[in-house]
């Protein structure tokens, strides 16, 4: 009896051990990402609103298109009309993108304004080099 005893004994030690470290990780972890999150977040909301000069898209119900005030359509646009704007502003580094959604599709919101990210914000190097699209709407 007594061996039996101190078997269990020692399992209920082991247990308790490995759940304390299992404790401490778990806090070191959190610890972890909260500090980088607070270096570097994660997720950075930018407030620009459009200046003049500015590339804006309008999403709404019906589609999306090109806008001077952010408010209206003024001109449609399909997937490849909005591509070819896309390319043309590579050349235009000073020029910025708004993605406006005003009831319109988020998965096409997220989908162009990955496509501009990835066209728009890098350098022929391939680094990132200017904050290009802005998403407003959300």
């Amino acid at each position: 009896m007594g061996f039996l005893q101190k078997v269990e004994q020692d399992a209920e030690e082991h247990d308790v051990s490995k759940e304390l470290f299992l404790g401490i990780m778990m806090l070191m972890l959190c610890l972890g990402i909260l500090i980088l999150n607070v270096a570097s977040p994660v997720w950075r909301v930018h407030q620009h609103d459009p200046e003049e000069g500015d590339l804006i898209v309008v999403y709404t119900g019906h589609g999306y298109g090109l806008s001077r005030d952010g408010i209206a359509i003024d001109r449609e646009l399909n997937e490849w009309s909005l591509r070819r704007r896309l390319a043309a502003l590579v050349s235009e580094p000073e020029t910025d993108l708004h993605l406006i959604n005003r009831g319109g599709s988020r998965e096409t919101v997220v989908r162009h304004a990955a496509l501009a990210d990835s066209l728009l914000s890098t350098a022929l190097s391939g680094r990132k080099v200017r904050t290009a699209v802005y998403m407003h709407g959300w």
